[in-house]
């Protein structure tokens, strides 16, 4: 599968794939029930034949196993319909597809010598659902038309023909419908991603603007007074003392400013924190249940509780993929609880836990455990054996 794409298109791949392998290896089976072909009767007249069809329909299927496969590594379709959807375009074909049409031109040899026409109509329908689920439904349509053929010239009657063609382009059509529908939700999982990469980057620009803004008038200034002060110095000027200090002093300033920038960046409002990635996450189409207020959490805990919120919050973007996101907020305690990271077991704790922890230091206390596919964050407040 292709790693770049998440865990709502790798399930919905696996419920396409499987559901289209069943049709594939039904179909041919239904073909017979229409032709009042029982497989069980042919064993004993040609065993061999009737094991050779078996064979095929099991090809077959791994057939259109690798089809899936390939299709599903290549990347988004950009070719669009005059309805803006996703084309499902041209599917990959190997060499599985050509041994799968080995059995029907043994078994078209074998009927041409005298054996039951039937077990050739049923090899067909297979082998014209398999050709023609790669390439556009017209080709479907053209090909379960040429089976209905074949049945009226073999001494079927002619609603039988029908029936059975009729099975056949449903089939083709069901495969290239569930393949059309892959390619939407494929599509929508990718622009989901990408939001949520948006969502994140666009918070980066925000405070790397804010630097800019702050620190760029200053850094202009000193630069200009470092030159005019190396200057004057050359020329032994007094003056350069005094535009030294001016340096000095610009400084002084511009580093308060950027602290103050920072502070306020780490230390943000909780409420205006909580609203921010409650709205971020929910950029990412997941869920956000908000359990207390920021007038739960003391004072004191406030920035501690609005720092954790945006780690987390970005955090959960980065390395997760939820669809449904609880955050708890109380006075000892905030929890975020998340179902994208699926596992049981003990986490392993990398630098961006590690980080936490050496940020909250010990006035908090940072536990992480994942359960039944739920990743829970806690942070407890004034943990045991705080003097507070």
């Amino acid at each position: 599968m292709d790693t770049s794409t998440g865990r709502q298109w790798s399930v919905f791949y696996a419920y396409t794939a499987w559901s289209i392998l069943v049709v594939l290896m039904m179909l041919p089976l239904g073909v017979g029930v229409f032709l009042e072909f029982g497989l069980r009767q042919q064993f004993s007249g040609h065993p061999a034949l009737s094991a050779l069809l078996l064979v095929q329909i099991a090809v077959g299927a791994w057939s259109g196993w690798r089809t899936m496969r390939a299709w599903s590594t290549e990347g988004v379709s950009s070719s669009r319909d005059r309805w803006d959807l996703p084309r499902v375009g041209v599917l990959p074909s190997d060499l599985s597809l050509l041994l799968t049409a080995v059995p029907t031109l043994v078994i078209g040899a074998a009927v041409a010598g005298g054996a039951e026409p039937r077990m050739l109509l049923v090899s067909m329908s297979l082998l014209v659902a398999l050709v023609t689920m790669r390439w556009r439904w017209e080709l479907g349509l053209a090909g379960s038309l040429l089976v209905g053929v074949l049945i009226v010239l073999l001494g079927g009657s002619p609603g039988t023909a029908s029936t059975c063609a009729a099975l056949i382009f449903a089939a083709v059509l069901m495969v290239r419908l569930s393949l059309w529908l892959a390619a939407m939700v494929r599509e929508l999982d990718v622009a989901r991603e990408a939001q949520a990469a948006l969502a994140v980057a666009e918070e980066r620009l925000r405070f790397a603007r804010d630097l800019h803004d702050v620190t760029g008038r200053d850094l202009s200034v000193i630069a200009v007074k470092s030159e005019l002060v190396a200057q004057l110095a050359e020329r032994q000027d007094p003056r350069a003392v005094e535009h030294g200090r001016e340096v000095a002093q610009i400084a002084r300033t511009s580093l308060a400013e950027i602290r103050s920038l920072v502070r306020g960046y780490r230390e943000a409002d909780l409420a205006t924190e909580l609203r921010g990635t409650a709205s971020l996450l929910r950029s990412a189409q997941a869920v956000v249940t908000i359990h207390g207020s920021a007038a739960d959490v003391p004072a004191r805990h406030a920035g501690t509780a609005a720092w954790v919120l945006r780690e987390a919050g970005t955090n959960i973007l980065r390395h997760a993929d939820p669809s449904v996101v609880t955050i708890t907020l109380g006075r000892d305690a905030i929890t975020l609880v998340n179902d994208g990271a699926p596992g049981q077991g003990e986490v392993p704790e990398g630098s961006g836990l590690t980080g936490m922890r050496e940020r909250l230091g010990d006035t908090s206390a940072l536990s992480v455990h994942r359960d039944a596919g739920l990743f829970t964050l806690d942070v407890r407040f004034d943990p045991p054996g705080d003097p507070r």
